[in-house]
């Protein structure tokens, strides 16, 4: 939400090129910007409420712990089950360095009353990639700390140096190999960099290194439950390896921290649940996006992934800028990467970064879960000009 509406101040602020006038004035009010923010999440969650109720679900409040193997306590009250399913979320994880109770999560950097001028950020996966380009967008001046040699490790290569050269055009300067050693008073991040030390100061530390599992916090040693990485160790039905009452799902699973995947795996441990084990998880062709500005998109296999698995493995490529809705809109950052394999032409894998790739991703997913081949999206008929286009043209691109 706060980065649906950075992007479109963005947007609008940039608009000049298109022969709007005035438009460089757009002013961003962040704080009615967080108090819209307030009112959308709490209309949500009363929806939510609302629904489990007209359900004949009774719904408690509180804080649960197990008991015993079929038996938890919440509010001082003791209830038992044939069944369980835990679904208990994460919370950002809190790096153990000095100083670090001077940064913030994500969780509370959506509920500043200020925008921060400079942001450092300790942390170069999806959560970091995301508001680092939020911040940036709005006009803070941005640093993304990453310990290791690569931002986004899950991300196809390609997807990467695009989203690198959009980051420096961004003006976010990405540090890689960072060895944070502490977080000082004035808020401050030293750290050492090639051997060498560094200061990074900021008004703002986001701390973005994770998210842990509130499994531990349900006592689950009480009933035999297996942990695995702070999650409960599940079997493909999502059923607990170590207690046969026990289901779990989305990031009390461990699996994939993706909020698509809890919907996905709450129905089905609930199926299980009561119907006996009868689906497996299934995340074969899973879409998922990183909201960056552009955002980034895949499905499927990356090409180093491909290619790992013997696959005769050939890649089509094609730039947003040969997309006309792009040029029309003058937003032609970007790439679309198809991943297939020449022998048998099945696509493999498809990743896009540049405007509206969360949605055209999805094209892109159908096809693929309904088994089209590559030769088949890129004879379809589509709408034109539109960016989803760029996906039927980049089956061609090979």
């Amino acid at each position: 939400m706060l980065v649906s509406t950075i992007e479109l101040y963005w947007l609008a602020h940039n608009a000049g090129r298109l022969g709007l006038k005035g438009t460089e004035h757009v002013v961003l009010d962040w704080s009615a910007v967080i108090e819209r923010k307030d009112r959308l999440v709490a209309s949500w969650s009363q929806g939510k409420d609302e629904g489990i109720a007209k359900l004949g679900i009774a719904a408690i409040h509180g804080e649960a712990s197990f008991v015993g193997p079929q038996e938890i306590a919440v509010n001082g009250k003791k209830l038992t089950g044939n069944k369980f399913i835990i679904a208990t979320g994460s919370k950002p994880a809190r790096p153990a360095i000095p100083g670090a109770e001077r940064g913030i999560t994500s969780d509370e950097l959506i509920h500043l009353k200020e925008q921060p001028q400079r942001l450092v950020v300790m942390g170069g996966g999806f959560i970091g990639l995301e508001f680092g380009f939020a911040l940036a967008r709005a006009g803070s001046k941005v640093t993304i700390l990453q310990a290791g040699p690569e931002i986004g490790p899950a991300l196809d290569d390609d997807m990467r140096k695009a989203l690198l050269d959009i980051a420096k055009t961004a003006g976010i300067e990405i540090v890689t190999n960072a060895k944070i050693k502490k977080l000082g008073d004035d808020k401050t991040v030293e750290a050492e960099v090639g051997g060498k030390p560094h200061r990074f100061p900021a008004d703002q530390v986001l701390l973005a290194t994770g998210r842990p599992s509130n499994v531990p916090a349900l006592e689950p040693q009480n009933a035999g439950i297996e942990l695995e990485r702070s999650a409960v160790k599940v079997d493909s039905y999502l059923q607990s390896v170590s207690n046969p009452n026990v289901y779990a799902a989305g990031d009390a699973a461990g699996q994939h921290q993706h909020t698509p995947v809890a919907w996905y795996e709450g129905v089905l441990a609930a199926e299980n649940a009561v119907k006996g084990n009868h689906r497996k998880v299934d995340l074969t062709v899973f879409p998922n996006a990183v909201f960056t500005i552009p955002a980034i998109a895949q499905v499927g296999l990356t090409e180093k992934q491909a290619r790992a698995t013997g696959a005769s493995v050939k890649v089509g490529r094609l730039p947003f800028s040969y997309n006309p809705a792009a040029g029309v809109r003058d937003e032609t950052e970007g790439l679309v990467k198809v991943v297939y394999d020449e022998n048998t032409d099945r696509v493999l894998g498809v990743h896009v970064i540049g405007a509206g790739a969360e949605d055209i991703i999805q094209i892109a997913a159908a096809g693929m879960l309904g088994g089209l081949k590559r030769s088949a999206f890129a004879s379809a008929h589509y709408v034109f000009p539109t960016l989803g286009g760029a996906i039927f043209d980049a089956m061609s691109a090979v």
